[in-house]
């Protein structure tokens, strides 16, 4: 413990001061590195953001003209709508299927256990364009497996590409397929630490495995739901790959995505690269506004829990 010098100062013991310079030398790379790759081109960002700017003509200052512009675009409106439409489809149902995944895995035994938390864990490893190439096979209209099942059961194809449910279904499938092996392992992680003795009071008390469930495994879960929902969010919130592999933003720009709106306004060569920027700040902003909320919620419940 250090003392109180003059001032009311911390006093530190030469150790506690040599603990100190190695903890900072340790640091230095990391700030070095954020400080080249991240802090440095978040300002050039934020300065190119009020310009009409591109690669290959003088710049022009046009203040918040950019932000203005983009925010009163139909589309973009559109996209940002379309992104909160898949958190909220997205989220809750990858925490359920993800922790169900991991229940399962918990009651499992044997070598089959290690094998089927290698299976889960599959998906993890796979990019979002070699999945959405993969789930393309699947819900292609002439071609793809389920159409193949269903005519030869005597149905009709679906055009998942013409239709805004199965365009957004057509996402949803294999963002959730993509997310499982990840998620899995994080419940499964989380399900393992509950301490047994929990388990057993529980029993003790007469309670069955539903009252275990929503009275023991839940509350004792609710620091991985959180962590899950942020990362969640914040992901769902850049999705690009998958709507740009399995529908282009169709149909009727019924599941375009910001980025899929910023990375076609980036190939135009029509438009400046400053507003192509302004957006991309915007939802920098929007992601940061959400997740300041939910650190200040569960700072809020810790006070309150204390």
């Amino acid at each position: 413990m250090a003392g109180k010098g003059k001032g009311g100062t911390p006093k530190y013991t030469k150790m506690q001061k040599r603990d100190m310079r190695v903890a900072y030398l340790m640091l230095l790379p990391a700030v070095v590195l954020l400080g080249i790759f991240v802090v440095t081109p978040l300002i050039m960002a934020l300065e190119k953001s009020f310009y009409e700017w591109n690669f290959y003509i003088d710049s022009v200052f046009v203040g918040f003209d950019n932000y203005r512009i983009i925010l009163s675009n139909k589309n973009f409106q559109r996209a940002v709508l379309n992104a909160f439409k898949f958190v909220i489809i997205l989220v809750p149902l990858q925490i359920v299927v993800q922790f169900a995944f991991a229940s399962l895995l918990k009651n499992l035994s044997g070598k089959f256990a290690n094998v089927a938390k290698t299976a889960v864990y599959v998906p993890s490893i796979i990019s979002a364009i070699v999945a959405g190439i993969i789930f393309m096979f699947i819900f292609e209209y002439k071609g793809g497996l389920i159409n193949q099942m269903l005519t030869s059961l005597g149905g009709e194809r679906i055009a998942f590409k013409n239709d805004g449910f199965w365009a957004m279904f057509s996402i949803v499938v294999p963002s959730v397929w993509l997310g499982l092996g990840g998620g899995t392992i994080l419940n499964y992680a989380g399900l393992v630490g509950i301490p047994g003795e929990y388990y057993e009071a529980a029993s003790i008390d007469g309670a069955n495995g539903f009252h275990k469930l929503i009275y023991v495994t839940l509350p004792q879960m609710k620091n991985i739901f959180v962590l899950q929902c942020i990362s969640m969010t914040t992901g769902t919130l850049q999705t690009f790959e998958l709507p740009m592999i399995m529908t282009g933003g169709g149909p009727r720009e019924q599941t375009l995505t910001p980025m899929l709106y910023m990375y076609n306004n980036f190939k135009s060569t029509g438009l400046s690269l400053g507003y192509t920027i302004a957006g991309a700040v915007l939802m920098m902003i929007l992601i940061a506004i959400i997740n300041s909320f939910v650190f200040k919620v569960i700072k809020s419940e810790k006070s309150i829990d204390g």
